[in-house]
């Protein structure tokens, strides 16, 4: 379990974002993480990047679905195609983090691979500055992915026709609406943020200030534990949007998210603090915790 992301390529890809799964949420997790980061950690986070953590937040979709110039999906860069299975998350009906992989590809499952990311930045003066780089994107993106509600493979789902865990038509991307558009469940919660919040719409710094505001014991509980309990502690309470009416072709609107609202921003909330803990205790040595 315990790879190395030694990955020394450093791909320099500055697109501007518009639409990527969760993508509000990354944005506002690492900007809320950042704001909960020691000075000495976010000194040593300028000093690895030229830009705010939260533009390196989307990365990992952002590489995804990017146009290699025409190029066949089976041809792309294995880093691609490798990684593509990351962003969700496998568990057990104990709610459990499972360590293999939820689906026939062995790679579907992000458990392994933030850890990894997390055991490889421990290390981070031995490693060259590229490396850094590309371990800090597969941290603060799978960090956010492994707080997202849509983003876990329940094992007590039924498996859809290729065998996957917990994959079923509730993951389809074209199987209900919301507000008349064609919208799917997985999608109400992707989206989540920006409808529960629509005054904050491309405001990033404002949200963030806005959602950054749990007490600092409630922090202390947050951040006690394991990644493996984090992630177990949310896939469980996140089962609830399974109970909530869910249907194939069931329309949605703004009520969804007066009624249901509370639950994606506390996720956005607990990944921030929790990635703000991770990156404190890499690097910053005099850090004891909040």
């Amino acid at each position: 379990m315990k790879r190395k992301l030694i990955i020394s390529i450093f791909l320099g890809l500055c697109f501007s974002y518009v639409s990527y799964g969760w993508a509000w949420s990354h944005k506002l997790i690492s900007y809320v993480a950042v704001r909960n980061c020691t000075e000495t950690t976010k000194a040593q986070l300028d000093r690895y990047l030229d830009v705010p953590l939260s533009e390196i937040s989307l990365w990992m979709d952002i590489y995804r679905d990017y146009d290699w110039g025409g190029m066949d999906w089976s041809e792309a860069p294995d880093y691609i195609r490798g990684t593509t299975y990351w962003h969700m998350f496998s568990i057990d009906k104990n709610f459990k983090v499972m360590k293999e992989s939820g689906r026939k590809d062995p790679n579907g499952n992000g458990f392994p691979y933030l850890v990894a990311s997390i055991e490889t930045l421990k290390n981070y003066k031995e490693l060259p500055d590229s490396a850094v780089v590309i371990n800090l994107k597969y941290l603060t993106h799978l960090m956010g992915d492994s707080h997202c509600p849509a983003h876990y493979y329940y094992e007590t789902m039924p498996t859809d026709t290729k065998g996957n865990v917990g994959l079923d038509s509730r993951w389809g991307f074209e199987n209900g609406k919301y507000n008349g558009k064609t919208d799917s469940y997985h999608g109400l919660f992707d989206r989540g943020p920006e409808r529960v919040h629509p005054e904050f719409e491309q405001k990033l710094k404002p949200f963030a200030e806005h959602i950054d505001n749990l007490s600092v014991e409630s922090r202390r509980e947050i951040i006690k534990g394991s990644v493996e309990d984090w992630i177990s502690e949310s896939a469980e309470r996140c089962w609830e949007i399974y109970e909530w009416g869910w249907k194939p072709g069931k329309e949605y609107n703004d009520s969804f998210y007066r009624e249901h609202g509370d639950l994606i921003i506390y996720q956005i909330q607990v990944s921030a603090y929790r990635l703000a803990q991770v990156l404190n205790t890499i690097f910053d040595p005099e850090y004891k915790g909040i």
